[in-house]
């Protein structure tokens, strides 16, 4: 068994992916990890970028090509195709610092939590920063998720034991954008302990207009957007009745991360009133789906900010989000 299944999401990626594969390629541990290069339907080079690291070390790499279906059939697949320990999910524009991982895997060999969470970095065209995620916790402690602690888990912080996702047979929403969160929700859900290393291992691509998480794009997808967040209401309205307060706190994080951006992203609408009408109908359907859920959301200052007054405060607060993101309608 490996120690460790990297799943790449690789959907037209020839301008990225040989950083990816080349930073992991350096590591000093190739026989400890396997990388699933899953290609999703691309029409570009990835098929021969995947192919030419598989042959460099096929005991490492595997290409391998599937219809398009989606960043959550990616990670789907790879789930599947997993023979290591741990499982963590890498984008295909994304890649990781060699030194951290390597550190990564020496630590790794002596993890047995449920999860193992480490940090990290956003890299924009001219700059880093560090993307702080954790709080509060030791290096290489064992933590219980009841435990109240004062943290957040993203999809490049996380790592998990694949036997978890498997036995509680995880499968994330297909061909839709934002579904990394559908993905944490999962690995927190079947997590029971987790351990912490202040490792920067991840980097993060940030500040390309081509990106899902784009302004633009954010106005483009709002229905994936929306879907997403009715999913993933959904999933903790039948968790909440299995899990531990802090667990369900943690998971919140996660929603109001979900919810509050499509918010977010009805108030970049060009009609003022139609962004209104389409926000009220959005968070009444939030209401429908899960009540629990709908008022764990007012913990969050915005969203209980938006709401208030029968979202009265609606207009006000999209002229300062206007001014803030400098989106000129």
């Amino acid at each position: 068994m490996k120690l460790l299944t990297l799943t790449i999401a690789a959907y037209n990626v020839e301008d990225y992916l040989e950083d990816t594969l080349s930073s992991l390629y350096k590591s000093k541990f190739l026989d400890e990890f396997e990388v699933l290069i899953v290609d999703d339907g691309s029409k570009d080079k990835t098929s021969e970028i995947g192919k030419k690291y598989e042959n460099l070390a096929p005991q490492t790499f595997k290409y391998i090509s599937k219809e398009n279906g989606g960043h959550g059939s990616t990670i789907n697949k790879g789930i599947e195709l997993a023979t290591g320990k741990y499982f963590k999910v890498i984008d295909g524009d994304d890649w990781v610092n060699t030194e951290a991982f390597d550190q990564f895997i020496i630590k790794l060999d002596n993890a047995d939590t449920d999860l193992v969470l480490t940090e990290h970095v956003g890299v924009y065209p001219d700059k880093k920063e560090p993307i702080e995620m954790i709080h509060d916790l030791k290096e290489g402690i064992v933590y219980s998720l009841s435990t109240p602690l004062d943290f957040s888990v993203s999809l490049h912080t996380t790592s998990v034991k694949t036997d978890l996702l498997r036995k509680n047979n995880v499968h994330i929403l297909e061909n839709v954008f934002y579904d990394d969160a559908e993905y944490v929700i999962w690995s927190i859900y079947v997590s029971n302990t987790f351990t912490y290393y202040n490792l920067p291992v991840y980097m993060y691509r940030k500040g390309n207009e081509n990106q899902s998480a784009s302004k633009q794009n954010m106005i483009k997808n709002i229905e994936m957007q929306k879907t997403m967040a009715y999913r993933l209401v959904s999933l903790d309205n039948d968790f909440i009745k299995q899990i531990n307060n802090n667990k369900q706190q943690i998971i919140l994080k996660t929603i109001i991360q979900s919810v509050g951006g499509a918010m977010r992203t009805f108030m970049l609408f060009d009609n003022a009133k139609n962004a209104k009408n389409e926000l009220i109908k959005f968070d009444s359907e939030i209401k429908k789906i899960s009540v629990p859920v709908y008022e764990q959301l007012n913990t969050n200052k915005f969203i209980s900010l938006v709401r208030k007054g029968n979202y009265n405060l609606f207009s006000v607060i999209r002229l300062a989000y206007k001014t803030w993101t400098n989106i000129k309608y």
